[in-house]
């Protein structure tokens, strides 16, 4: 069997645990941190929160690292069900990324990828990262430019990460079990809030948007798509029948009218895109899934149209569907963008150009021709292989097919062209269990090769 960690790879075996000194030491470090944060909490000015909480502070700390260390697919799990949960940054999310990233290094769950495998994602990832940087010089330093740099770079971190995690197919399940989780924690709060029922808590923007814990309903309604899809493809791809898959969905479902309660546009179209680029796929190789897949997007339409009528939001999606003044404001905006781009050779520089409506706008405008030809060469060096492994009947595996993967990215990608998704985790996380899936694939086929040379060695070795 080939080693995947050569390659960067991390095997389909189990991995075995740290041993008890790494634990003891990983606990009193963690110990000592966590007190010394709540010291010098204490010594700011500004600083009021009380004592049960200061004192819970190194509890759950250590809780989260116990966790880590012993159950590391756990805390992805617990992770992942709180990255719907976005209303202030940063956001218990991405410190617990931090704390996963920091865990699997150094106890070995994670290996980074190999520098010589995926040439033109590593091209594009690097790419990225040097256009950021010539274009936060060539522009001055500034605290807002700053700190989009650092959002930037965290989001990319984040795309490697998933990329070391989910390279093995039940890692994967547990990253999409928990992003599941979290998509159904906002979507039900969100019908529930539509219908009248009193929350402690806002999930419903100006009274016609669901927002969830978002700051904005054109991230909440892009979110519920990946999950929503998730869900048909596990009931359109398992192996036999099921009890829990009308479980399944119908949290689909309830994830899908969550995304037409955003009242996005662009999620709407991301959705429609989505559904027809897997159709696609389905239709290619399995007609009755695909008649299957139809089903389903009947059946939620007819509930959209239902749920719309009975809250009275006809007119509102009527008017919505209508140009905005809006709408003229962020062309005239992309159209500065586009300006900005073709004359500034390093581009405006990071949070240089504020509410481009637009990925490509904005990269453009900000990092100049090598922040775009950057981020297109790593989305096509991931988009071209999920292509052909989606036209091949066997692109697939227990955590997710290519096709979907495919679809997800091209309604997310299409969803971009109306709103500035760099910094959406989601998008980000899709990319990442894209990158781990071509991996996974390669890893799978080599085995196989591998093993079919072995057979035929043996056979040629015992021939008389």
């Amino acid at each position: 069997m080939i080693d995947g960690r050569k390659n960067g790879r991390v095997s389909r075996q189990a991995i075995s645990g740290p041993g008890i000194y790494s634990v003891l030491l990983g606990i009193m470090v963690s110990m000592l941190i966590s007190f010394a944060v709540v010291l010098i909490a204490r010594q700011l000015s500004d600083f009021d929160l009380p004592a049960t909480t200061i004192l819970g502070i190194p509890v759950v700390g250590l809780l989260m690292l116990l966790i880590g260390v012993l159950k590391y697919d756990w805390l992805v799990l617990a992770t992942f069900c709180t990255i719907g949960f976005v209303r202030f940054e940063p956001a218990p999310f991405d410190l617990l990324v931090v704390l996963l990233l920091v865990i699997g290094l150094a106890t070995g769950k994670l290996n980074p990828p190999d520098l010589k495998s995926r040439p033109l994602v590593w091209l594009g990832l690097w790419g990225l990262i040097v256009a950021n940087l010539l274009s936060l010089l060539a522009n001055g330093v500034t605290s807002a430019s700053l700190r989009f740099l650092g959002i930037t770079l965290y989001v990319l971190v984040l795309f490697v990460f998933v990329r070391m995690y989910a390279v093995r197919p039940h890692a994967m399940r547990w990253l999409l079990i928990g992003y599941t989780v979290a998509a159904v924690l906002n979507a039900l709060p969100v019908v529930l809030g539509f219908f009248g029922l009193y929350l402690p808590f806002s999930v419903v923007a100006w009274s016609t948007r669901g927002v969830g814990f978002f700051k904005d309903a054109n991230v909440f309604g892009p979110f519920m798509v990946v999950g929503a899809f998730w869900l048909v493809d596990r009931v359109i791809h398992q192996r036999k029948q099921r009890p829990q898959s009308a479980l399944w969905l119908a949290l689909a479902l309830l994830l899908g009218i969550g995304a037409m309660l955003s009242l996005s546009r662009g999620a709407w179209i991301n959705m429609f895109l989505c559904g027809c680029v897997y159709l696609v796929f389905l239709l290619r190789h399995t007609p009755r899934k695909g008649l299957f897949l139809l089903t389903f997007a009947v059946l939620l339409i007819l509930a959209s149209l239902v749920v719309f009528q009975s809250l009275g939001l006809n007119e509102v999606i009527i008017a919505h569907s209508h140009l905005q003044d809006y709408d003229r404001l962020r062309f005239n905006i992309q159209r500065e963008g586009l300006i900005a781009g073709f004359t500034s050779l390093f581009g405006l520089g990071p949070a240089g150009l504020p509410n481009a409506h637009s990925l490509y706008v904005k990269t453009f405008a900000e990092q100049g021709f090598l922040g775009l030809a950057a981020l297109g060469i790593l989305i096509g060096g991931l988009v071209f292989l999920l292509v052909r492994q989606a036209m091949n009947e066997g692109g697939n595996n227990d955590g997710i097919t290519a096709g979907v993967l495919l679809a997800l990215i091209a309604g997310q990608l299409v969803n971009s062209l109306v709103i500035d998704s760099m910094h959406w985790r989601h998008l980000w996380v899709v990319l990442g269990l894209a990158w781990a899936y071509l991996d996974l694939q390669a890893e799978i086929e080599e085995e196989d090769m591998a093993s079919d040379i072995e057979k035929r060695s043996g056979i040629l070795e015992f021939q008389p």
